[in-house]
């Protein structure tokens, strides 16, 4: 028949992730487990909560812990569909855990490099 041209034998030069992959209820791209979050639905109370052990039984969603991914997942209904729920889900949880994590962020303290650090000055070369 003849041989396939190079770029359809040729693999992709971007690394592949060492580890177990998934991909985000969200924006739909892959990333790494550890850095995703896991999502569980309790069936009694058809309750959406983050397992953040990440060891929950039952089936699980995942989604970037960030405010975007999870609009994105809310809008489209994406992760009533993902866990397999027969009917509606409530996602209160999961929003106020996001909410969490955000004032985590905004609250933390900011790194100054040792230049910036008031009192401080630098050393002359004289």
């Amino acid at each position: 028949m003849g041989t396939r041209p190079e770029s359809m034998t040729r693999r992709s030069d971007t690394p592949t992730p060492t580890g177990p992959v998934r991909t985000c209820t969200g924006c739909r791209k892959r990333a790494l487990r550890s850095d995703l979050a896991r999502l569980v639905l309790d069936d009694s109370t058809s309750r959406v909560e983050v397992d953040q052990a990440r060891c929950a039984p039952g089936r699980g969603a995942w989604l970037h812990p960030s405010r975007e991914c999870l609009d994105l997942a809310l809008r489209r209904r994406a992760i009533g569909r993902a866990l397999r729920a027969a009917g509606p889900v409530s996602t209160d949880a999961v929003v106020a855990w996001f909410d969490q994590q955000e004032l985590r962020a905004s609250d933390a303290p900011v790194d100054e490099s040792s230049t910036k650090k008031a009192g401080w000055k630098p050393m002359g070369t004289r």
